[in-house]
């Protein structure tokens, strides 16, 4: 009788568990949306004689690269500072939601490895 309730103390776990995590990534994924609406600049600073600052992005498939000029504007500089550190914050985020959905991912195999041994059905 101890093993039963043992295992009924663990699976009385999960429903709240599984609701802490299910909350955490809607929390991520609203963070996520906020971030992207508010635009993310995925590029690096380059400064031009130390007074003018362009935003140089990625090369492109064609191996072009983009690059914008901000200018001395103290607003449009900060602007694009924000820009750029919203898209780190973006990808910090959606790699916690990837950590967190892997982590679900096994729980959900460990679930059903443990619904079938205890239904019988488990084979090799």
């Amino acid at each position: 009788m101890l093993l039963i309730n043992e295992l009924e103390a663990l699976a009385n776990e999960l429903p709240a568990l599984i609701t802490a995590q299910k909350s955490t990534l809607q929390v991520i994924e609203q963070q996520m949306t906020a971030l992207k609406d508010a635009g993310l600049i995925y590029a690096n600073e380059y400064w031009r004689d130390d007074k003018y600052m362009y935003l140089n992005y990625p090369t492109e498939d064609g191996g072009k690269r983009k690059r914008e000029y901000i200018g001395c504007d103290p607003e449009r500089i900060q602007a694009a500072r924000d820009g750029m550190q919203r898209a780190i914050e973006y990808d910090r985020l959606a790699a916690e939601m990837r950590r967190i959905e892997s982590l679900l991912l096994q729980g959900k195999a460990r679930l059903r490895d443990a619904v079938n041994h205890l239904s019988g059905k488990y084979r090799w």
